[in-house]
């Protein structure tokens, strides 16, 4: 009997193990006028599992997850200021069958910058792309690259001086989030050298920092949460000014239709 509820035991870990890994995610590639820049490029490589998110938003591997704190990408990719640019994530691979990740792992995407000849552990991260749920859609950040096959597009500041920059990418999984403490956090750092840019230097913020475990946008159910959901840190910069943007956010105070979770979420609340 022991012997039964040992070996039960066994794979009900061996599952759940299995299912946390299957639903991760990590930057894989950037998109640049149109042609792939693969990752180890000007991806800044990840130290140990590389889909494996942080979970404590005052630890340093916020910042780009473990061994990202360095410059040890091979290059710096030359990106246009105010040209649209492309990042994309994968579970395993860029194929035509890989997950992307989870389908439960829903969530908003964010996109930070910060210039490579400041130090990183500064006032230098200012946020350049935000986006959540989408009421028109009824889809969150997370849903629109799974259809996209792990493909975000966002627009490289127009005015922002020219120079070296880190990029920093970033889904925050919800699934577990209604607990303090269980959202997931996959952040990613890539090098680009930004030409034919302006003067202007965005106001920016320390990453440990930019968020705490209790913001409304990090301890939250996601599921009953109101379509205004309000995405964690910083305003996007806006060129011109510090402003915020609107996000892919209704102002509506309806509740997300339950008819809009149309699969069954099984899933651990530490995958």
């Amino acid at each position: 009997m022991k012997t039964a509820s040992k070996f039960s035991s066994i794979i009900v870990l061996a599952t759940l193990t299995f299912s946390g890994v299957f639903g991760h995610t990590f930057l894989n590639n950037l998109i640049i006028d149109s042609k792939d820049v693969s990752n180890g490029k000007c991806i800044r490589p990840v130290t140990g599992l590389k889909t494996m998110y942080v979970g404590d938003t005052s630890n340093v591997n916020m910042r780009c997850r473990p061994g990202n704190q360095s410059p040890s990408a091979t290059a710096i990719c030359p990106v246009k200021a105010g040209s649209e640019m492309g990042v994309e994530w994968h579970h395993s691979s860029k194929t035509p069958t890989d997950n992307i990740i989870s389908q439960s792992h829903r969530g908003p995407c964010l996109i930070y910058m910060a210039r490579m000849d400041q130090p990183i552990d500064g006032n230098v991260w200012f946020k350049v792309y935000e986006e959540a749920y989408d009421e028109s859609t009824k889809e969150w950040c997370t849903d629109k690259i799974r259809r996209n096959k792990g493909v975000l597009k966002f627009t490289i500041p127009a005015d922002i001086e020219s120079g070296d920059y880190l990029l920093r990418t970033e889904i925050i999984a919800l699934h577990g989030a209604q607990r303090r403490g269980y959202a997931q956090f996959f952040p990613n750092c890539a090098q680009v050298s930004v030409t034919g840019g302006g003067s202007a230097k965005p106001k920016g913020y320390k990453i440990p920092g930019i968020y705490t475990a209790d913001d409304p946008g990090i301890f939250v159910n996601y599921r009953k949460v109101n379509v205004n959901y309000v995405i964690p840190g910083p305003p996007v910069y806006v060129p011109g000014n510090n402003s915020t943007i609107k996000s892919v956010l209704s102002s509506s105070s309806s509740r997300i239709a339950d008819d809009t979770l149309t699969y069954t979420e099984t899933f651990n609340i530490n995958d």
